[in-house]
């Protein structure tokens, strides 16, 4: 059994280059704002764990480390769906801290430029995230009030 993305993604479905793309791109995603936050080590092991090879895979840990990781060009050989879901994927990867500051949103215009995504559609997705963000903040507010009160049995 293949594993799946949140979006539905089957990172087996690729091919080595493309999974290569991914791994860089979410170790990328996870480093755009200068460091890794705990919620984002599932998503880099994730990410190499997509990777055949154990040299291509320490290469990218070391470049992680460096802050050195290898530039992105277009995604090769990708389907629009396929491209959609990674993007998606990158969004919820650079969320992952629950802040979404300035170099992750400069990381997302560029890598969406990468997948080929104007400027428009990855405005509206940043925005989505953004609630997202806001959402999750007001949950764990939520969670926290509702664990203070007492108890109304009736």
């Amino acid at each position: 059994m293949s594993l799946q993305l949140p979006t539905g993604l089957e990172p087996d479905t690729l091919n080595e280059t493309q999974k290569y793309w991914l791994a860089v791109a979410i170790c990328s995603a996870i480093t755009a704002d200068g460091n890794i936050a705990p919620e984002e080590i599932q998503y880099m092991e994730r990410a190499l764990g997509f990777l055949e090879s154990k040299s291509e895979a320490n290469k990218i840990i070391q470049a992680v480390k460096d802050q050195k990781l290898p530039k992105l060009e277009r995604f090769p050989e990708g389907t629009r769906q396929i491209e959609v879901q990674i993007f998606i994927e990158l969004l919820l990867v650079v969320c992952a801290d629950n802040v979404l500051g300035t170099n992750e949103i400069d990381f997302l215009l560029t890598i969406g430029r990468k997948l080929g995504f104007g400027r428009e559609y990855v405005r509206i997705t940043i925005r989505w995230a953004s609630e997202g963000i806001v959402w999750k903040r007001k949950m764990h507010n939520i969670i926290r009030m509702g664990s203070e009160l007492q108890a109304e049995y009736a």
